[in-house]
C-alpha cells in the first residue's frame, strides 16, 4: 500500500511539474488583472507534492523539511500558457496570471522573495509547484511573476531567492 502511495505521488509530481516555455514573442490574452503583490500568510505544507524524495529525469531530489533559512542565487526561468489550467504539485490549478513559482526542493506551499540581479526588481511569490527540471535553473516563475521581474523577453535571469518566514499573527 505504501509503495502504491509513493507511486501515485511520483506520477502526480512528474506529470504536473512545470518547465519554462520557449523564448520569443509572447502575446497572451490577459482577461485577468495581474495582482499587485502577494501577501504571505501562514499555511500548512501540502500533503501533496512534498515527498521526502522523488526522481525526475533520473535525478533524485530531496524535499527540504522547512523553508526557513533557505536562500540561493541562480537562474530563474518562467512558465506560462502550456501549463495554464493544469494541476500543480499541490493539486491547485496553475494560473499563469497569479504570482507563483515552482521549486525543486522547497516544501510547498511557502513564500519566497525573488530579486532580479540585473534590474534589482523584487517580488514575493507563493511557491506551489515543482520544477524547474532543466539543468542550471533554481526557480520557475509564473508568467505574472516573470513579467513583474522583467524577464519575459529574455526568458531567464540571474536571481536571488530567499524564503520568507511567516510569523504567527
Amino acid at each position: 500500500m505504501k509503495l502504491l502511495s509513493y507511486l501515485i505521488i511520483f506520477i502526480l509530481i512528474f506529470t504536473s511539474g512545470c518547465t519554462p516555455i520557449k523564448k520569443g514573442k509572447v502575446n497572451f490574452i490577459n482577461n485577468k488583472k495581474i495582482p499587485a503583490k502577494v501577501i504571505p500568510k501562514k499555511e500548512k505544507y501540502s500533503k501533496y507534492g512534498n515527498p521526502k524524495t522523488y526522481k525526475v529525469f533520473g535525478i533524485q531530489y530531496r524535499t527540504l523539511k522547512t523553508h526557513i533559512g533557505y536562500k540561493e542565487k541562480g537562474i530563474a526561468s518562467w512558465y506560462g500558457k502550456k501549463f495554464h489550467g493544469k494541476l500543480t504539485s499541490t493539486r491547485e490549478v496553475y494560473d499563469m496570471y497569479e504570482i507563483t513559482a515552482a521549486h525543486k526542493t522547497l516544501p510547498i506551499p511557502c513564500y519566497a522573495k525573488v530579486t532580479n540581479m540585473t534590474n534589482k526588481r523584487s517580488i514575493i511569490v507563493r511557491v506551489n509547484d515543482r520544477g524547474p527540471f532543466k539543468k542550471g535553473r533554481i526557480i520557475d516563475l509564473s508568467y505574472a511573476a516573470a513579467k513583474k521581474l522583467g524577464i519575459i523577453k529574455k526568458g531567464t535571469a540571474e536571481v536571488y531567492v530567499q524564503a520568507i518566514n511567516v510569523l504567527d499573527n
